[in-house]
């Protein structure tokens, strides 16, 4: 139960009513008539619109807010002029802001020209405040400009040409992300730290949010119900503090995962189905589906223990393979599903099956390895069926792939603890079965908790562990090890960061705080070190032959 509740709506989302396969950047934009349908579902939900163009059919907005009840505050898109293309859509934009403002002065109440435009250094102050300018000598809304609120700090000249300022505060996007609960205090110690600047400027916080999908940045954890609390505690602290906010965002946009993957997708009170996540009071439900994935993962185990465990004899044999088989059957099931909630692009579709596919492969063959580790003497030494040492082979140079993306892009990739559960899980029971089976077996301890042992290859089949690949992973997958929570410290260091923090005695202990304060980036490399220890093992096994 959560604690929060806000039961009014709220005073204002980002509006981009993008459905799956549109994209600004593709330049597949939505119909009048899906524009219309999206505005129709917050009614109710919020007050009003912030639109971050006017053209491409969101020139229609006002119009259309105008018969809903819904208030506007119209954006204008600028972006880099170093192209005489940039300069012409550019042109366009500031035409189709004056153009609306001026035809819906009731709807569209203030304005903002420009968002974000210093932070990807589109466009130098000089250019900025030219277009500030224009806007503000023919419309009479007041006029603003968006970006992350220490960029009016940098740029003091911008804020005296506004009529408001209006600032991105994102917790979890900080170079120093905090955690949920110190949410509240971080918001209003900037809006403080804004308002001392400038103190004669009123202040609007443009975007503010939690995603609800996606990797874990530092402390700040993503889920369903930490997106609810937050959009709850804002409204709430909003109200409080007497502070003008708008909520990023109304709907899930599909399309951003190709600019932040899968945590860039995931910031609306609203799916892509435009379901509402979350009620702004009440329970939430983190896995709605989770009686059908329960289900499917309950029926899986039990199919998979029904069929391995007739050959094992012994009730406490039986019952280990059975609870072993349920763990991994709803790891396998949990991968699938989220490989397909996270697909977003068309590649991303051909990709997912491949994802689940890996994950429910690899919990049968560790389930049926398991069956004859814990069958009877003679069943324990006969040559096992081919397969498994492939599998981990193939989620081991996956899992090195994928923590080197991390490395390089530790900011936006996911982390892939659940892709990776019904591997690292599997590979844990093989190696206790393994370890409690090798006196039957005749095998030391070391020897026990090689591949060989492990997926099957002691009776002959020659030890990969040993091969090429096995001599990359034994080296890889330990590096990846001490690489996972180096990629979570990386990924803080930005340019505010090293602004603030200019001398390594202060950088160093954040770097180091980032590293550690990451369950999820923890979790990781634990599983990461879990896949290694065969390879280890059969490294160390063959010296001390």
């Amino acid at each position: 139960m959560i604690e929060e509740s806000w039961d009014e709506p709220l005073a204002s989302v980002s509006f981009a009513p993008f459905r799956r396969g549109q994209s600004p950047l593709a330049k597949i934009y939505p119909t009048p008539a899906q524009v219309e349908e999206d505005l129709r579902a917050l009614q109710g939900l919020a007050q009003g619109v912030r639109t971050y163009t006017s053209r491409e059919g969101l020139e229609r907005v006002p119009e259309m807010a105008s018969r809903l009840g819904l208030k506007v505050i119209q954006g204008a898109w600028l972006g880099s002029e170093v192209e005489e293309k940039g300069r012409v859509i550019n042109r366009k934009e500031i035409d189709a802001l004056i153009a609306s403002a001026n035809a819906y002065p009731n709807e569209v109440q203030r304005v903002i020209v420009g968002n974000e435009v210093l932070l990807r250094n589109d466009l130098k102050p000089a250019e900025l405040i030219a277009y500030i300018r224009e806007v503000k000598s023919k419309i009479k809304q007041p006029v603003s400009y968006a970006d992350v609120w220490a960029f009016y700090l940098k740029y003091p000249e911008v804020a005296r040409e506004v009529d408001y300022l209006t600032i991105h505060i994102l917790p979890f996007w900080e170079d120093e992300p905090v955690t949920l609960e110190e949410a509240e205090d971080h918001v209003v110690k900037i809006v403080q730290r804004i308002r001392a600047a400038f103190p004669d400027k009123p202040i609007l916080i443009g975007e503010t949010g939690w995603p609800s999908l996606g990797r874990d940045r530092g402390p700040a954890h993503v889920n369903t119900v930490n997106a609810a609390r937050f959009v709850r505690k804002m409204a709430a602290l909003a109200d409080q503090h007497g502070f003008d906010y708008n909520i990023v965002e109304a709907f899930d946009q599909p399309w951003k995962s190709a600019l932040e993957n899968t945590v860039g997708a995931a910031w609306g009170i609203l799916d892509v189905e435009r379901r509402a996540k979350f009620g702004m009071s009440g329970p939430v439900i983190e896995v709605p589906d989770w009686r059908l994935r329960a289900g499917i993962a309950l029926l899986g185990g039990l199919v998979a223990g029904a069929v391995l465990g007739a050959g094992v004899s012994g009730f406490r044999r039986q019952l280990v393979l059975i609870l072993a088989a349920q763990a991994l059957s709803w790891l396998a099931v949990t991968a699938c599903f989220h490989a397909q909630a996270v697909s977003f692009q068309w590649w991303q579709d051909i990709w997912a099956p491949f994802r689940g596919a890996l994950a429910v492969l690899t919990a049968w063959l560790s389930l049926r390895r398991m069956a004859l580790l814990l069958g009877s003497k003679r069943e324990a030494v006969k040559p096992p069926r081919w397969g498994l040492e492939t599998i981990a082979a193939i989620n081991g140079f996956y899992a090195l792939i994928w923590t080197a993306l991390l490395v390089v892009d530790g900011r936006y990739r996911d982390i892939p603890v659940i892709d990776f559960g019904a591997a690292a899980l599997g590979i844990l029971l093989l190696l206790g079965l393994s370890w409690a089976t090798a006196g039957i077996r005749g095998l030391s301890g070391a020897q026990s908790l090689t591949g060989a042992a492990v997926w099957g290859q002691d009776s002959g089949m020659p030890d990969r562990c040993r091969t090429r690949g096995g001599w990359i992973l034994g080296i890889g997958l330990p590096l990846a090890v001490l690489a996972a929570p180096i990629s979570e410290g990386l990924a803080i260091i930005g340019q505010d960061f090293v602004h603030d923090h200019p001398g390594l005695s202060e950088q160093v202990p954040l770097v180091l705080h980032a590293m550690v304060s990451n369950v999820e980036i923890n979790g990781w490399a634990v599983m990461l070190a879990i896949m290694a220890l065969p390879y280890l093992a059969a490294r160390i096994e063959g010296r001390n032959r």
